[in-house]
């Protein structure tokens, strides 16, 4: 079994495996107040504590060179046997939350034109425009 490792220190040095899911600009807003997890050194997860209690994903990135070959989904499921008996949050595009349904999540909101109006200019991922932020969630038992 594959093991997540909880990071304390030197947070600062998984920025590369980060900024795959999110501009650096804004990972420097929560990465020091979230736990901040590695999976065999080709994944990271960085969540956070929330007001009424419930945890957020903020970061969630594989190595390209593993993703679409089921890492993801090893990952996700150790992080969510991490927070067992947590309600589990994640804000994402519309293209990434399908990821998300199938590892058990569901989306709750859609934020029309969030990614441009937050980065002030047209964002892609993989030549697809990144448009609405879809709010996900999954109630972990």
């Amino acid at each position: 079994m594959m093991e997540l490792k909880l990071i304390a220190e030197h947070k600062q040095d998984f920025l590369p495996l980060l900024a795959l899911a999110d501009s650096p600009k804004f990972i420097k807003n929560y990465l020091e107040r979230g736990e901040l997890y590695v999976f065999e050194d080709k994944a990271v997860a960085l969540v956070t504590k929330e007001e009424d209690g419930s945890y957020e994903i903020q970061n969630f990135a594989v190595a390209v060179s593993f993703q679409g070959r089921g890492f993801g989904k090893i990952f996700m499921l150790e992080l969510c046997r991490k927070y067992s008996g947590q309600t589990l949050l994640v804000r994402t595009d519309e293209y990434t939350a399908k990821f998300y349904e199938k590892c058990g999540f569901t989306a709750f909101k859609r934020v029309k034109n969030y990614f441009p109006e937050k980065y002030g200019e047209r964002i892609f991922d993989k030549s697809r425009e990144l448009i609405d932020n879809i709010y996900l969630k999954v109630e972990l038992t």
